[in-house]
């Protein structure tokens, strides 16, 4: 597997990103309005189209003077929350989101929310909420805004942390800081990056070694990635050792491929003198080392409508089932901007689309719906199947 430009190389049979039909709901939908916000509460599931722009299971313990009022407040406080999340998601960027919050509320993009569990009591509230925000309006907002955004999540990246001490090399143990914060960050991580782990089981321990994780044994890389279902791994080692009397810390990150192969180096600490709060050192590399590897993602699968450019693309197609798909797939593209139709015969389609985002954005978009974008021999741009597909 190649990683050029932050584009990722998908093998074998690709999850495909498809929208969610919306289920009829039987039940009544509760109505409740908040301060400038009117929203469904709806008593059964009902799923996000595009789950970038949906959080679940927001928590709510509000007080109030009634058990009307706490539900207003503590409603309204989880839909707040909600939406930073959904835009610290897609924008990624602390100033852009304060900006876009002072210049618009989220009643101009609420689509739903759920009630997965709820108890109103006297005075008080106790809820988790899905919410759902509506992807078009908040695209049509970006855009108008000038904002770049993200919304294409990766394929699974396995994380990989290794302690390395005076005693030996950790991989697997609960009881070490470097490897709970990664199990811990990881876990409640809400970016674009899909990172994944391995549990510490015996089973895991005994079959990938911490000396050999320690050493990026390829062979053990391979295989932690292949047991993760993941597409790459990032390897993230923490080492202590002593110059003289003196602790020295030196921590860096690397990701491989699927065959243990290295990719590139996300960030590298050498020599750092330990201070007297390790913990809190160690938090720090580990933020660095994330924000490194979700800042290359978004830069380049970024969006804007100020980068508008077109493309031509040939489609090879065996059948009009198979135009109508690929036609599908264009439309829920967020990179893709529209498109024109301007050939079609019983072997290929042409199409024009209006492109918002680098041609790195437009291969890892189609790469997650199990397409490739190739170069023909004439010099044009054509839309394939991945071989497996």
């Amino acid at each position: 597997m190649v990683y050029a430009a932050l584009i990722f190389r998908w093998t074998g049979v690709l999850p495909v990103v498809l929208p969610v039909i919306l289920q009829s709901v039987k039940s009544c939908l509760l109505i409740l309005v908040l301060p400038l916000l009117i929203v469904g509460l709806q008593a059964h599931a009902e799923e996000c189209s595009t789950p970038q722009f949906g959080v679940n299971n927001v928590s709510i313990d509000q007080l109030a003077d009634t058990a009307s009022e706490a539900r207003q407040l503590g409603t309204r406080a989880a839909a707040e929350t909600a939406f930073t999340v959904v835009l610290d998601r897609l924008l990624n960027d602390p100033e852009k989101i304060s900006q876009f919050l002072d210049r618009h509320d989220l009643d101009q993009f609420s689509d739903f929310v759920h009630i997965t569990e709820e108890n109103s009591l006297e005075g008080r509230y106790i809820a988790l909420l899905d919410f759902c925000f509506d992807a078009d309006r908040l695209r049509a907002s970006f855009r108008k805004d000038g904002l770049r955004w993200t919304e294409l999540r990766s394929p699974p990246i396995l994380v990989v942390p290794v302690w390395q001490g005076p005693d030996g090399a950790r991989a697997w143990q609960n009881d070490n800081s470097w490897l709970s914060g990664w199990r811990e960050a990881v876990e409640t991580s809400n970016g674009l990056v899909n990172f994944v782990l391995l549990e510490p089981t015996i089973i895991n321990e005994r079959s990938l070694r911490a000396e050999d994780l320690a050493r990026a044994n390829p062979v053990t890389l391979s295989l932690a990635t292949t047991l993760a279902e993941a597409e790459q791994t990032m390897l993230v080692i923490a080492r202590l050792d002593y110059d003289g009397s003196s602790p020295v810390l030196t921590v860096d990150g690397q990701l491989f491929s699927r065959d243990g192969e290295l990719i590139t180096t996300l960030a590298k600490m050498v020599d750092l003198p330990v201070s007297s709060d390790l913990v809190g050192q160690l938090a720090v590399a580990r933020s660095q080392i994330l924000q490194e590897m979700q800042a290359s993602w978004y830069a380049a699968n970024a969006i804007s409508g100020n980068d508008t450019q077109k493309m031509t693309l040939i489609l090879p197609i065996n059948s009009l089932e198979e135009w109508a798909s690929r036609l599908a797939v264009f439309d829920q593209i967020a990179v893709f901007n529209g498109y024109r139709i301007r050939k079609l015969d019983l072997t290929s389609g042409v199409v024009t689309v209006n492109v918002e985002g680098t041609i790195a954005a437009v291969k890892n978009a189609l790469l997650a719906q199990g397409l490739s974008l190739v170069t023909t021999e004439d010099g044009n741009q054509s839309v394939i199947p991945l071989i497996g597909n």
